[in-house]
């Protein structure tokens, strides 16, 4: 814990301003290097955008990591400010579409909120928790200083932490409090259950959990993201925003079955992130290797799980 004391105290003594410049600065040096992200990144984007040229992608690919290294050193830099404070110089989209969520809260009606690696989700889910009661789904990180970190940061704003390796059962009571469980869904991971939905033009493993949690728990689904805009504001010349998508509640069409149910909205909140990422494709992590795994033969639409799978 004394590594977790010192790197908040070297939070503190940055300047929010110069800890985006030299974030910015670092992250761009990265983004030069010769490395496999790097590598991934200029390629992933040729690929989800095909029809744009090879100046876009260059440009495009060292914006992202400029982006990831503001991100993170200006979120150290904000370590030790109020929740509460930090939340002023937030702007806010789709106010109407919070405010169902809210009531939804006040109802004890659970909401499962899903966002992506886009933006700033840790600031996402540091200011979630000055809106309405909720719960971050993580996974345990190996380093114990980073993971202490991380839960640091969500639970400064009042929210709770929930691992992955917990089960089902926190989730599920998260839920039934009324409470919201925010989720990311937009990495391919193996061993989890998942199915195959369209992504930037192909198909990607995407995890079925968050949705089968819903359909549990009777809870309503809704797209949240903090995106960086640029523009006057208090962040290196511009805001935070916050969006919030529609809240829906996914249920049985006549006929349906569960695993189809689940498709469709997994399919639904991948279409909706890629809409939003498409706003801001930098701001999203292109290294990731998200059609990694490929459906097994003779998969069709609406499996919830996959088995043998085919890697790239």
């Amino acid at each position: 814990m004394l590594s977790l004391r010192f790197i908040l105290s070297l939070g503190r003594m940055l300047p929010p301003g110069f800890a985006w410049w030299v974030g910015g600065v670092l992250g761009d040096a990265f983004g030069r290097l010769p490395m496999r992200d790097q590598r991934r990144c200029r390629i992933h984007l040729a690929k989800g955008f095909p029809e744009r040229d090879a100046d876009w992608v260059e440009r495009t690919a060292r914006k992202s990591f400029r982006h990831m290294g503001r991100m993170a050193a200006w979120s150290l830099a904000t370590l030790h400010r109020g929740a509460l404070d930090m939340r002023k110089g937030v702007a806010l989209e789709g106010v109407g579409n919070l405010q169902a969520t809210q009531q939804a809260c006040r109802r004890r009606e659970g909401t499962v909120g899903f966002t992506g690696h886009f933006g700033n989700w840790d600031l996402l889910a540091r200011l979630g928790g000055t809106l309405f009661p909720m719960a971050a789904v993580g996974r345990r990180l190996r380093n114990q200083v980073a993971d202490a970190l991380v839960i640091a940061v969500r639970r400064s704003g009042g929210a709770e932490v929930v691992y992955q390796d917990a089960g089902v059962l926190p989730m599920l009571r998260v839920l039934r409090q009324g409470h919201l469980l925010a989720v990311l869904i937009d990495q391919d991971i193996p061993r989890l259950a998942g199915t195959w939905v369209p992504w930037f033009g192909d198909l990607a493993l995407t995890p079925t959990g968050p949705g089968a949690l819903a359909l549990l728990g009777r809870a309503g689904v809704q797209p949240v993201f903090m995106r960086w805009r640029h523009g006057s504001g208090p962040v290196g010349g511009g805001r935070w925003i916050m969006h919030f998508g529609p809240r829906r509640t996914f249920t049985a069409a006549p006929g349906e079955d569960r695993e189809a149910v689940i498709y469709r909205l997994t399919a639904w909140i991948t279409a909706y992130q890629e809409s939003i990422v498409r706003r801001a494709p930098e701001q999203w992590v292109w290294w990731h290797l998200r059609w990694r795994t490929r459906p097994p033969a003779g998969w069709s639409a609406g499996d919830a799980g996959h088995e043998q799978p085919e890697r790239k």
